[in-house]
């Protein structure tokens, strides 16, 4: 069955994996060594070198354990992994909404974050062509070139190019320049294409920000597949926005506009940071959701568990009401047996003794059947406690 994933601290991690031998661990977990290897690679946790345990056994030097890499900005500061390792290690809860989330990397405050990923980032310009391209724009492009080729083989064809016009390759080179430029700080950003647009988003350490670039003002347009989209001949120079979108929802965006002589091409290191710093905002405001969501998940479970409480007293009610009922009965029965037995004792019955035999013997039985104590009838097991934590 499918299993959510736990957390653990790194260092608690680094330490397991550098407890035993690989295949010792991987043991524990059910795992191959070779699986356990690549997760903890996932994770960024170098595994111990070649001859490291040799080494150890034959009382040789060794390298310290690795220490865990500061959280970066974006991060969750945990690593996720199967839900096996529980069995072994101890699980870690996130971060606290109110923090701290200072690290080596990331200072406490959002405007200190952006001056130093601002001074980082250092000068980004757009490169004129896309000859050299973010691999996140890879796939539009190869995209495109099969377009290109299609079309240069056929005299018309359905799917043509969709961005080799001046203002599709703009944004194209604006988005590259802004990938270039968060991969310096060890971030990345990518791009696909539906409905003729460009989708774009960036991966802020743990953290996804939307990303988006549109015309601003009015322009011309052509229907194009019952749609009405830009004219594809609209020059390089039509005014363009850039939103970044992190909840991909358009709420709490942020966005930058070609004005005059400042184009968005001229921003590109300050919408970097603002990206890298819109990815840690994300987080730390996901973590106090994180904690809402738990809560109600709490209060949820708890309303669930009341209910059930309710329930089962009702049922446990019920059946102390069924079983007076039927040692009533048995005692009735027991009651007649006996005034039967007077009856002839004192003559007032003249009753064959094998036929009274018999049929006392059955009417007793019967008593003893229905009687709930003698039967079992009554779950003396039920639990007392929570009975009474429904009536507290």
């Amino acid at each position: 069955m499918w299993q959510k994933d736990i957390l653990l601290l790194p260092e608690d991690l680094i330490a397991f994996a550098w407890s035993a031998p690989m295949r010792d661990l991987a043991a524990k977990l059910e795992l191959s060594d070779v699986g356990l290897k690549k997760l903890l690679t996932r994770c960024g946790v170098a595994s111990p070198p070649q001859g490291y345990w040799k080494k150890i056994r034959a009382g040789k030097r060794v390298p310290a354990l690795p220490k865990a890499l500061p959280r970066r900005p974006g991060e969750s500061g945990r690593a996720s992994v199967d839900a096996r390792f529980a069995k072994v290690m101890t699980i870690a809860v996130p971060l606290a909404s109110n923090g701290p989330f200072a690290s080596a990397l990331v200072p406490e405050d959002l405007d200190e974050l952006h001056a130093q990923e601002l001074k980082a980032i250092g000068k980004a310009s757009v490169p004129h062509t896309l000859d050299r391209p973010h691999r996140g724009l890879v796939q539009i492009l190869k995209q495109e070139q099969r377009r290109r080729d299609k079309n240069a083989e056929r005299e018309w064809t359905f799917d043509e190019p969709k961005f080799d016009n001046p203002l599709g390759k703009r944004r194209l080179r604006i988005f590259n320049a802004l990938f270039l430029a968060l991969s310096k700080r060890g971030h990345d950003g990518g791009a696909y294409v539906r409905d003729r647009e460009i989708h774009a988003g960036a991966a802020i350490g743990d953290t996804h920000v939307g990303l988006e670039i549109g015309i601003v003002g009015s322009h011309r347009t052509v229907r194009q597949q019952a749609y009405l989209r830009p004219a594809p001949d609209l020059p390089a120079s039509t005014p363009l926005a850039l939103r970044i979108d992190p909840g991909f929802d358009r709420k709490n965006t942020v966005s930058w506009q070609d004005s005059g002589d400042a184009k968005l091409e001229s921003k590109i290191a300050e919408i970097a940071a603002a990206i890298i710093v819109a990815g840690e905002k994300k987080f730390r405001l996901s973590l106090r959701e994180g904690e809402e969501r738990a809560e109600r998940e709490r209060i949820e479970k708890e309303k669930q568990r009341q209910e059930w409480l309710i329930q089962l007293n009702q049922k446990r009610l019920q059946n102390l009401r069924t079983s007076g009922e039927m040692l009533r009965q048995a005692e009735d029965i027991r009651a007649l047996v006996e005034r039967v037995r007077r009856a002839i004792d004192d003559g007032s019955a003249d009753i064959d003794p094998a036929v009274l035999e018999a049929w006392q013997r059955w009417a007793l039985a019967e008593a003893d059947r229905i009687d709930p104590v003698r039967s079992g009838q009554i779950n003396f097991n039920a639990p007392q406690r929570a009975v009474a934590l429904t009536k507290a």
